[in-house]
C-alpha cells in the first residue's frame, strides 16, 4: 500500500525540481552568476537588457540601477520582453532566485538566445560588496 505513495511523493519531488531547471541547448545558453560574476558583466558589458522579474513593490523599493520591471507573477513578462531584440544578452534577476529561472525558461520559449541569472537573486546582490 506504501508503495503507489512513494511513487506519487517521488514524482511531485522531481517535478518541483524540475521547476527550477533551466537546461541551455544548441540555440539558447542559461547560467546563474555569482553577485561577483553578475557585477563584472554588468561593468564590462553595456549591451544587455537588465530585467527584474520581481513585483512592483520589490521594485519600487529598491532595485539594480537601469533594470526594468516586467513582473513574473504579474504574468506580464511575456508581453513585455516581446518587444526585446532576441538576440541580445538578457540579465535577469528575482527576488531569491526562484522566480526568475520560471522566466528564463519562458524567455527560452519565447526565442531568447541567452539569459544570465543572479544567483541568489537580489537578496544576495544587498549583501554583495565588491572587494
Amino acid at each position: 500500500m506504501k508503495l503507489p505513495y512513494l511513487v506519487i511523493l517521488s514524482f511531485c519531488l522531481y517535478a518541483i525540481s524540475g521547476c527550477f531547471t533551466v537546461r541551455s541547448n544548441k540555440g539558447f545558453s542559461y547560467s546563474k552568476l555569482s553577485p561577483a560574476e553578475y557585477a563584472a558583466v554588468l561593468k564590462d558589458s553595456s549591451n544587455y537588457y537588465l530585467v527584474d522579474v520581481r513585483t512592483a513593490k520589490e521594485y519600487k523599493r529598491s532595485h539594480l540601477a537601469g533594470a526594468v520591471n516586467f513582473s513574473y507573477l504579474n504574468f506580464h513578462i511575456g508581453r513585455d520582453v516581446d518587444s526585446l531584440n532576441r538576440n541580445k544578452l538578457v540579465l535577469v534577476y528575482c527576488q531569491t532566485c526562484h522566480r526568475s529561472p520560471l522566466a528564463a525558461r519562458k524567455m527560452k520559449n519565447m526565442g531568447f538566445r541567452k539569459v544570465l541569472d543572479l544567483k541568489g537573486g537580489y537578496q544576495k546582490w544587498t549583501g554583495y560588496r565588491p572587494n
